[in-house]
């Protein structure tokens, strides 16, 4: 997909627009937290239901990631991004004047529509940036999308316990519109795919299995348990709608993911990369340090500030400050042997947790380094392959199905983790659980190395 020429487009604004859309995003996925307290209170409702309008949330971002690229390879990317953010802007709104919990989950869905931002960016600077350019802007995105983790819940405290929950959705709309306006007014339109047209069978049927997988998941590592009869009807329900994906897929001339393209290794290995990634690492980071740090009775009973401050903060600032390099040199060495050298340090740094964690200090260092290994160079180097290995008749597809797999494979390791630590909650319990996420970290290494070499001009793969 190539972009309208235009003599206006200067790159380091198209990228302050980008990370602006970016940001919003990703505040509505995360900066929520320390304010279930006040929207309970306020709606007078529980923090089990608002944990749910969270679950809707992520639910529909995951749809949006499905849907909203390969859409954008027929209307445009800076137009799928307009209207996703338009959408996610109107959530805002409903959530901010939200007078109980219908408007709540309403305006919480319609957050989730723009699930696709991170994709729908990377997609532009692709068509706009030359191979070396790229690979630099696409750090600081991923640093902005991967690396919000502290600074987003310190704030979220601190608007909560000043003006509310209402403040944070405030500033969310804020950001919003700002990000519509510059996007409009400092990114050029990409010229559609000639001839594509959107598989909706297909979408929808993979939209909806992807759903009962999920929750089939969610109730196996919950209360439900393996046993239970609703959980297996979920993942029934889930191989059977995956079976007629397939069928549909193999029918419609212009299928959402030729099953074909799904059998290269570099669209296969990218996904299970991305999903043993998530929920290894992205679930030890953000599920169970902030779990063991701030639990009294086993942990180090710290306060959910001073979790943040010692644990989230740090890492995403060392990420922050690394992604740009390890997108500067991923063109010039290689994404694939940045995307290793992460997941290995990762994956080690998870195995040495195992014997660390119970000593402040150690935890804290080894979590600091994982700011590097995961945020900047195993999420850069994922989002840069879901670019590179994307098929050319489809170029929005595959980096719309690695964002739901950055989705899923968090939402899955988490569901895991808590259930390892759930069953023994004591010391060996979140050291039972280190042990799950550093083989997830070890598979998601070894499955890297089915990734194929690609002949690209301009950068190696």
């Amino acid at each position: 997909m190539s972009v309208t020429p235009t003599n206006t487009v200067r790159p380091p604004l198209v990228l302050t627009a980008l990370l602006i859309a970016v940001a919003s995003f990703q505040l509505n996925a995360t900066m929520l937290a320390p304010a279930i307290t006040s929207i309970s209170t306020e709606l007078n409702t529980t923090p089990t239901v608002v944990g749910l309008s969270s679950t809707v949330f992520l639910f529909m971002a995951a749809i949006a990631g499905i849907v909203l690229p390969p859409l954008s390879d027929i209307i445009g990317r800076r137009r799928a991004l307009v209207y996703s953010i338009s959408v996610m802007a109107a959530g805002s709104l409903i959530a901010t004047i939200a007078v109980n919990v219908p408007m709540l989950m309403i305006g919480r869905a319609l957050q989730g529509a723009c699930g696709a931002t991170i994709s729908l960016s990377i997609l532009m600077l692709r068509d706009l940036l030359n191979k070396r350019q790229f690979g630099k802007y696409l750090g600081i995105l991923t640093a902005v999308n991967s690396g919000v983790g502290g600074v987003d819940t310190l704030l979220g405290g601190i608007i909560a316990d000043t003006l509310g929950f209402r403040g944070i959705f405030a500033l969310t709309l804020v950001l919003e519109l700002l990000a519509i306006v510059l996007i409009r007014l400092w990114t050029p339109e990409s010229d559609a795919v000639v001839g594509s047209r959107m598989d909706w069978p297909g979408t929808i049927t993979l939209a909806l299995a992807l759903l009962a997988i999920n929750g089939g998941l969610t109730l196996a590592f919950g209360e439900a348990g393996w046993t239970h009869g609703y959980t297996w009807a979920c993942l029934g329900a889930g191989a059977i709608l995956l079976i007629t994906f397939g069928l549909i897929e193999n029918r419609v001339k212009q299928p959402l993911l030729p099953m074909k393209v799904l059998r290269q290794r570099g669209v296969w290995g990218l996904l299970a990369t991305t999903f043993f990634t998530m929920s290894s690492s992205f679930a030890v980071l953000l599920f169970l340090i902030p779990a063991w740090s701030q639990d009294v009775n086993v942990g180090f009973g710290m306060n959910g500030t001073v979790s943040a401050l010692l644990f989230l903060l740090p890492f995403s600032l060392l990420g922050w400050a690394v992604a740009p390099f390890a997108g500067h040199f991923a063109p010039r060495v290689g994404y694939r042997l940045v995307l290793r050298i992460g997941l290995a340090g990762s994956a080690a740094l998870i195995l040495g947790l195992i014997a660390g964690i119970e000593h402040q200090w150690v935890a804290f260092v080894l979590v600091f380094l994982m700011g590097a290994t995961y945020s900047a160079a195993s999420a850069t180097a994922l989002n840069g392959l879901g670019i590179i290995y994307a098929p050319a008749s489809k170029p929005g597809i595959l980096p719309g199905l690695n964002s739901t797999m950055f989705n899923f494979g968090a939402s899955i390791g988490i569901g895991m983790l808590a259930a390892t630590i759930a069953a023994t909650p004591d010391t060996a319990g979140f050291k039972q659980a280190l042990i799950v996420a550093g083989v997830l970290a070890v598979i998601a290494l070894s499955v890297s190395f089915a990734l194929p070499a690609k002949q690209v001009e301009g950068e190696r793969v």
